[in-house]
């Protein structure tokens, strides 16, 4: 019987947070070789991706209070449809002691439209997230090894497990929170996981100084990063919502997204600065896909300053969801649900 078969009468795959981590194991680079095939199935026009709905209350202002409904369609080697529901709450973990951000991902047969199996998304979303930047560094990214990374939580733990595998082991690591204890508890699991000599500092602008791929992955609502901080011929991964200041982006020499209609969201740093007459279609040198199938240039120089925005993709979602969900049926991961 196919994998995939919609109508399988052992019936829909569940799959747990722990039952994900159990069918990848430690082989985390799966997820950079779905995000590459859903890329390359963008770039084929082979993708249905509906501008994602926010779901937001007046009382909860701050820009990470949400759920957002991510749905898509994967054709290529994926041809599966899907959606992630993803929820988010800035104090979550101040006030609830829970993870900021929790989801669910639902896979469908794309032919008959039956779900073949439902599975917390909270992980695939991670190391899709993660697995966007490593392939933004693969084609982005100076020869320099020096990795600044600005937020010490969960994106900031997939993100340097990814790139130790996939771009290289950096030469050193500098982080900075804004929770000294969080930023020093990153330090010693990357000590410890990776063996990286990790600085921690006080001051962002002094994390930033020596840098040549700074990773921001905050939780900031306002932006706070100036381009003085940013030296020249670094790639700037801008993974959060608001961290950095518009010069940041007038003073790159490229600036390279996930997919501009995406990213040219209201309340998203690129589309206010369209608003103001300071950005437009013209100053994006590329989406990713382009860089991923050659149609566009990558770094071509090295003292090139590189903005990259990526603002999440459903496709990306559904293609490491189908990654997993193939790997758990070959394991035989998971609960099997009637329908």
């Amino acid at each position: 019987m196919n994998a995939l078969d919609p109508i399988a009468r052992d019936g829909l795959l569940y799959l747990s947070a722990a039952e994900v981590e159990r069918a990848v194991g430690r082989e985390y680079t799966l997820f950079v070789e779905a995000m590459e095939a859903a890329l390359r199935a963008q770039a084929e026009d082979d993708v249905v991706q509906p501008l994602k709905p926010y779901l937001r209350r007046p009382e909860r202002p701050h820009p990470t209070d949400r759920i957002i409904a991510m749905p898509a369609y994967v054709g290529g080697d994926v041809r599966l449809s899907g959606i992630k529901w993803i929820g988010s709450a800035h104090d979550n973990q101040k006030v609830r002691g829970i993870p900021r951000a929790s989801a669910v991902i639902v896979l469908n047969d794309a032919d008959s439209a039956y779900p073949v199996a439902i599975m917390d998304g909270s992980v695939v979303s991670a190391w899709r997230t993660a697995a966007v930047s490593a392939l933004a560094c693969r084609h982005l990214a100076p020869e320099g090894r020096r990795l600044a990374v600005l937020g010490t939580g969960l994106l900031a733990r997939t993100h340097l497990s990814l790139l130790c595998e996939t771009w290289g082991r950096p030469d050193a690591v500098d982080v900075h929170d804004v929770i000294p204890q969080q930023a020093e508890a990153f330090a010693r699991w990357a000590q410890n996981e990776h063996q990286l000599p990790v600085t921690v500092h006080g001051d962002a602008a002094a994390c930033l100084r020596r840098a040549d791929v700074i990773l921001v992955v905050t939780t900031a609502p306002e932006p706070w990063i100036p381009a003085a901080w940013v030296p020249r011929g670094s790639l700037f991964l801008n993974v959060s919502l608001a961290d950095p200041m518009p010069d940041v982006v007038l003073t790159s020499d490229k600036i390279v997204v996930d997919r501009y209609e995406q990213v040219m969201r209201p309340g998203k740093l690129l589309h206010t600065m369209a608003q103001q007459g300071t950005f437009g279609p013209e100053r994006c040198h590329a989406d990713l896909a382009d860089l991923v199938t050659g149609s566009r240039p990558g770094r071509e120089k090295p003292e090139e300053t590189i903005f990259f925005n990526p603002i999440g993709q459903a496709i990306g979602d559904i293609a490491c969801a189908a990654a997993v969900y193939r790997r758990a049926v070959d394991n035989g991961s998971g609960t099997r649900l009637e329908r």
